[in-house]
């Protein structure tokens, strides 16, 4: 058993408090803007609202695609506050990925070093596909949390010989699995079964009797952690029955084997390691330039060997938990970046080493990384200042999202300024100032000493910018409150409807998620219900169709238009149709 250090506190303290520092503040300033979000959260509203936390229906009709541990964390926290906001709902995700670093901050500096666990984590908090679902609404930084959490835990029962059970680790997965399925308890195990097999193999150098061994070990704590999510799941069927079995069926291994209803997000192999190079901006810049600097002609093969051979535990199960996890995401025909998530606390530790590694030879790529930001804060700054003096006419935009564009010009040029926005605007310079220093004075003051730290101060300062002024100003000119308020005035004292036609099971763009959400989940469906009044909204390449099945064909009804919104006011951005309609209250055969 390795002997771990006891210098941890440090190294946590300042992770956790940069992170709390950059994310707590800002989640509430953002309304939302797309469908995902507001699907998520409405699951949470219907909860407090039906009394059901096992399996509530949202829209008048549907039952809820994932298992419901992220939308309890948004319940509970919005019941102090006695109802649900875009801040709580983002809560969750924001709070697991604060954890998330604090915990990868005292893992690796036990077992490492303070200097790389610091770098890491604030490398990972700083990467844009993790530092956005950390200030989403959507389940997969806590899924993300709990899987690596399983693996640091898994790992240090493997230091401890597995002696015991992992009791951490099982919970651990449990709570995974009771966020988006089975895929937390299998990847963690998946992981952890080859780490097991390459440790015992290079100490036994023999796979004799090692799978069942290893299946020994790690299948009790993979029985263990089904328990909790078995509960739940089979209350849920009690609930939605075969409806409900079809759709775990078809999310988890329909969509694991590319045989879903409703394939979504379809993409190659490829399609990842594009993902993680963008997901890993701004990092991805002076990771790219180091390239041109480093020394090809000393690596070779035989070296490369060396490396691999003589590799720590540690090392090796850094690289296999990033490995494998980018591999089992590549077997999916479904394939989207926020999958990846767990790859970046463990790419980070690499990076990290990595950079100070390459700063010990050449200072080059992180000082053009350095001018880079300071270039991007100066001209970021300049742009407002000329948006500000009313200096870019409307006129200037053209096409077919002019009328967006020029949304966010008013709203960058015209929105009154407080002290906090001035406050947030004027963080790109102060991160121009540190840079300056650093690439004209080495050794001014301790923060410029070392240009990694200072390329990290910059980048942080950065984000602070972007959530705490630019994201919010630009993407309120976006959300999807206002149509839903004037919706809500409209049918103050009516029922209220949506047709979008035909639904295929698995789409999950034919609802008005957003709306329904900010009107307190009112909203029924038109072609379930069949009532014989009300409002209903529809849009607008769905028109004809509303016509053709209730004004041709019985049952019949009568529609009257009564408002018409802009193109791009709804998740849908289409023009949206109300109507008032009258009609008989029968169903027919379908």
């Amino acid at each position: 058993m390795i002997e771990m250090n006891t210098k941890w506190r440090i190294p946590f303290w300042i992770v956790f408090l940069v992170a709390v520092i950059t994310l707590l503040p800002f989640l509430g300033n953002t309304d939302f803007t797309t469908k995902g979000e507001p699907r998520e959260a409405v699951v949470a509203l219907s909860m407090l609202n039906q009394h059901n936390w096992i399996l509530p229906t949202n829209n008048g009709v549907d039952i809820p695609y994932k298992p419901p541990f992220f939308q309890w964390c948004i319940a509970l926290f919005s019941l102090p506050f006695g109802h649900i906001t875009a801040y709580t709902s983002r809560l969750p995700s924001a709070i697991a990925l604060i954890i998330m670093l604090s915990w990868g901050a005292v893992f690796y500096a036990r077992r490492k070093n303070s200097q790389v666990s610091v770098l890491a984590a604030v490398l990972t908090l700083t990467a844009f596909e993790v530092h956005r679902a950390g200030t989403n609404c959507r389940v997969d930084m806590v899924l993300t949390l709990f899987i690596v959490g399983a693996l640091y835990q898994l790992y240090r029962w493997w230091e401890h010989d597995c002696h015991q059970l992992p009791w951490w680790a099982i919970l651990a997965m449990s709570a995974a699995t009771l966020t988006k399925g089975p895929v937390g308890i299998v990847l963690p195990c998946f992981v952890m079964t080859v780490f097991m097999t390459v440790m015992t193999w290079r100490q036994q150098g023999s796979y004799k009797s090692l799978a069942l061994r290893l299946v020994g070990k790690l299948l009790p704590a993979a029985i263990l952690a089904c328990v909790l999510p078995a509960l739940w799941y089979w209350a849920a069927y009690q609930q939605g029955g075969e409806n409900f079995l079809w759709l775990v069926m078809d999310e988890n291994f329909g969509r694991f084997m590319g045989k879903m209803a409703h394939v979504t997000h379809a993409n190659g192999w490829y399609y990842n390691l594009l993902t993680l190079i963008t997901g890993w901006l701004p990092w991805t810049l002076p990771v790219v330039l180091s390239l041109f600097v480093l020394p090809w002609k000393q690596f070779a093969r035989q070296h490369f060997a060396d490396s691999v051979r003589k590799a720590d535990a540690l090392q090796v199960f850094t690289w296999l938990a990033f490995l494998l996890i980018l591999f089992f995401y590549c077997i999916p025909k479904s394939k989207r970046s926020v999958y990846l998530l767990p790859c970046y606390p463990f790419m980070a530790v690499l990076l990290a080493e990595y950079l100070v590694w390459l700063v010990k030879r050449s200072y080059a790529p992180i000082r053009i990384y350095i001018g880079l930001l300071c270039t991007i804060g100066i001209v970021l700054t300049g742009l407002l200042v000329v948006l500000r003096a009313g200096a870019v006419p409307d006129t200037l935009f053209h096409g077919h999202h002019a009328a967006d564009n020029i949304a966010i010009v008013h709203a960058l040029a015209c929105q009154p300024l407080s002290v906090a926005d001035i406050s947030w605007i004027s963080m790109p310079l102060i991160g121009c100032c540190i840079g300056l220093l650093c690439l004209l004075h080495r050794r001014v003051a301790a923060v410029t000493e070392r240009p990694v730290l200072a390329s990290l101060t910059m980048t942080l300062l950065l984000f602070l910018a972007f959530d705490g002024y630019y994201k919010p100003t630009i993407m309120n000119t976006k959300s999807l409150k206002p149509f839903a308020t004037r919706i809500g005035r409209l049918a103050a004292h009516e029922p209220l409807y949506a047709y979008t036609g035909p639904s295929e099971r698995g789409d999950d763009a034919l609802r008005f998620y957003g709306t329904d959400f900010f009107l307190n989940d009112r909203i029924r469906q038109f072609d379930h219900d069949l009532p014989t009044n009300g409002l209903v909204m529809v849009p607008a390449s769905k028109v004809s169709l509303l016509k053709d099945n209730y004004t041709v064909k019985a049952p019949h009804y009568e529609f009257k238009e009564v408002y018409r919104s802009a193109r791009r006011e709804t998740e849908f951005k289409d023009t949206i149709y109300v109507f008032r309609f009258q009609g008989k209250q029968k169903k027919v055969g379908r």
